[in-house]
């Protein structure tokens, strides 16, 4: 059972899947969790830091010989020594988020990389293609941790990137069930990102608390707290409560990160889930259980199948 757009066949996967890069999540046995599965695994970067990095870019040698992504958070300082990480472990392909690719781009290429660019708006879109990107990651409100500002939600803004430029889109933000993939494919996209199912995953790194958590998530489970400074969205508790208290304009993201670093390390005795900072997107409400990586991805695609053999019914 296979789903193939021609973004996989230029990737080298085989389902059109990618892990999103989830910062201190997205780890070498998650990344290779997913690619082994058939989909593109991504290797978080900045949170472990380049000496980390290197660390589990070595992992991932020894974990997997399919295909996977490195994120790389372009606002932050330590993305030029990043970079010289990726020729030394052969890195192919990279994700390039939170900021302007283009001062990047140059050397990303003559390093032979194909490069993914994140995106929350259409003009980002065009200025990404215009800078030489490969592919584009449209990714809505709907996703888990910092969303932008305008907060246009993926429905809308999935098929305007399409429209907008000439090279593949990735749909990001809200998914996670083969029927958003279903979705993305008719909207467009040549596949679909999803960082909040694989939290819960058998491979993730994620306390046992947060799986929970996710599991026990209903349609409304998640809120955007800090609208006026440093929009993220999470799980809403006790915690989002007290942290949006904290809201106030002109701060930025790096003003908060302290605060989240309490809550995360409340999660481990958080029973009941109501003081830990639970980073998730919408797509939370969907997650039933527990399982490993390549169930997820099995699981996805044949709901995607299903789904598509009965809009095939609807038509004459």
């Amino acid at each position: 059972m296979s789903i193939r757009t021609p973004l996989c066949d230029v990737l080298g996967i085989e389902h059109p899947i990618v892990l999103g890069g989830m910062m201190g999540i997205s780890d070498a046995k998650l990344t290779a969790a997913v690619s082994n599965g058939g989909a593109l695994g991504t290797l978080s970067s900045a949170t472990f830091g380049v000496d980390g990095t290197r660390t589990e870019l070595q992992s991932l040698t020894e974990l997997t010989n399919r295909p996977y992504s490195v994120n790389l958070p372009l606002f932050h300082p330590m993305v030029p020594k990043l970079l010289d990480l990726l020729p030394e472990y052969g890195v192919r392909i990279v994700t390039t988020s939170a900021g302007n690719p283009t001062k990047y781009i140059e050397v990303l290429k003559d390093m032979g990389i194909y490069v993914m660019h994140v995106v929350s708006s259409v003009r980002t879109a065009q200025k990404a293609q215009d800078a030489g990107v490969d592919a584009i990651v449209a990714e809505g409100s709907e996703s888990g941790g910092k969303v932008a500002l305008d907060e246009v939600p993926t429905i809308s803004l999935l098929p305007q990137v399409v429209d907008a430029v000439e090279i593949p889109v990735v749909a990001a933000g809200g998914f996670a069930s083969g029927s958003g993939l279903l979705a993305a494919l008719a909207m467009g996209a040549q596949g679909v990102q999803m960082g909040t199912r694989f939290l819960a995953a058998e491979e993730s790194r994620a306390h046992p608390n947060w799986k929970q958590v996710l599991v026990d998530a209903g349609d409304s489970a998640t809120a955007i707290a800090l609208r006026n400074s440093s929009p993220t969205r999470l799980i809403k508790n006790e915690f989002w409560e007290y942290m949006d208290s904290k809201d106030e304009p002109g701060k930025k993201a790096m003003d908060f990160m302290e605060l989240q670093g309490e809550g995360s390390a409340k999660i481990p005795t958080d029973v009941d889930g109501s003081q830990g900072n639970y980073t998730a997107g919408t797509g939370s409400g969907l997650i039933r259980d527990v399982k490993p990586s390549a169930d997820i991805i099995e699981e996805v695609v044949a709901e995607a199948t299903a789904g598509m053999k009965k809009l095939q019914g609807l038509f004459s």
